[in-house]
């Protein structure tokens, strides 16, 4: 965290300062920017003004919190036991004075337009209103700014999670088609159980995938489970959503990747035109991204969302893309910095340096029937890439890009 960049920040926007506020750990954003592990069990306050040095408002009996604090924050402390003291207290630390009023940041969204960073209830934005004489506005942007930028150590972390997520994936797949060929029975939860078992294999954490066939993967959210879960057959489409990071430190950058492949010699023609249309909307994103950043226009997450959909909409599979481009990527897998999202949230932040998202387009039909069988077997279909922001350009780190469906029994 710099301060100075945050300081920056304020005065450019002409906005007083910045207002943290937790309890119980419900504001990650307050408590990153302090880098707490654990917040305590009050409320307390971190005010970042524009000019001038920290303050705290912490509660009496957890003032020790304060010794954990980020070194460039520990500014002056002070102490309220009662809740008469809090709410006089909090236009104190703000710098209030009668007739003057003040545009102060806080983890608040107009509309709840995002809710990842709406994170301050409506009764703190009251108090801090009436009592300071003060405009809130979003630290929508200050929070990407401060949490959201990779660290090269980060970057780096993410990219050799990337490749193991590649082979693992690439491992899953063969082990599905070999078991196939040899005529050998295998569900989604035993597969999704080998991901697990080759992330342990490579010092990672052995997380749980989403493996789907079918309408199954027509759920983008369904998982597998030891009693929930459906054979894999030939004549299949089957989906692998898989994520982990390395284990080196709770600031390790996730990799997340969506591949899809068919349980056969050959893709059947429906299959292959949604495909097509997955793949030229995913391709399209990032295409986009890089004419705005030539163009040197400003990239915001629901434009790139916009420029994507639309591809998706043409092909008239509009309503079967039914969540959000991509999301955040960092320590947390869905994190604090844009979401490529014009649909299910707007989130018109800027994509700046040194952030990670994913692209990932879907489309997703229960009742889709591509074999001509009287039983239709639905499809789901996604590709799920990472995308890492430079200064002049916009790099996808999970390459290979994939541009075929493999055919598992080819």
């Amino acid at each position: 965290m710099n301060l100075a960049d945050i300081q920056s920040y304020l005065q450019t926007h002409k906005i007083d300062g910045w207002l943290l506020y937790n309890f119980r750990d419900l504001n990650p954003i307050a408590m990153g920017v302090a880098g707490f592990a654990r917040g305590g069990s009050r409320r307390w306050c971190l005010y970042i003004p524009a000019q001038g040095a920290p303050t705290w408002l912490v509660h009496a009996i957890e003032s020790h919190m304060f010794m954990n604090a980020a070194p460039e924050l520990k500014g002056e402390l002070h102490r309220y036991a009662s809740w008469q003291q809090w709410e006089s207290m909090i236009p104190q630390l703000v710098g209030a004075t009668p007739g003057r009023r003040l545009r102060i940041a806080m983890e608040y969204s107009p509309r709840n337009a995002l809710p990842f960073i709406s994170r301050v209830d409506a009764g703190m934005k009251e108090l801090v209103e009436q009592g300071a004489n003060a405009e809130i506005v979003s630290s929508a942007d200050l929070a990407q700014m401060v949490l959201a930028v990779l660290t090269p150590q980060q970057l780096a972390g993410h990219r050799r999670a990337a490749r193991i997520c590649l082979d693992v994936k690439d491992a899953t797949f063969a082990h599905i088609g070999e078991r196939l060929r040899n005529h050998q029975p295998i569900t989604e939860y035993e597969a999704q159980q080998f991901v697990a078992q080759r992330f342990a294999a490579a010092g990672l954490d052995p997380a749980l995938s989403i493996v789907s066939v079918n309408a199954n993967a027509a759920d983008p959210h369904y998982f597998p489970s030891e009693k929930h879960h459906s054979p894999i057959q030939v004549g299949d489409v089957v989906l692998i959503d898989l994520w982990n990071r390395e284990k080196n430190s709770p600031d390790d950058c996730f990799a997340d990747c969506t591949w899809t492949a068919f349980c056969g010699s050959h893709i059947p023609p429906k299959v292959q035109q949604v495909f097509d249309v997955v793949i030229a909307g995913r391709d399209r994103a990032v295409q986009f991204i890089q004419e705005q950043l030539d163009a040197n226009t400003t990239v915001i997450g629901t434009a790139v969302d916009d420029a994507c959909r639309q591809v998706i909409a043409d092909a008239g599979y509009g309503d079967y893309f039914i969540h959000r481009t991509g999301h955040s990527l960092g320590p947390t897998g869905h994190y604090l910095g844009v979401n490529i999202d014009n649909y299910e949230t707007q989130d018109a932040r800027p994509l700046i340096p040194g952030i990670m998202f994913t692209i990932e387009p879907g489309i997703y039909m229960p009742d889709f029937n591509y074999d001509d069988s009287p039983t239709a077997k639905g499809l789901g279909i996604r590709s799920e890439i990472n995308c890492f922001m430079h200064d002049d350009s916009v790099e996808v780190t999970t390459l290979p890009l994939q541009m075929e469906m493999p055919a598992l029994l080819g």
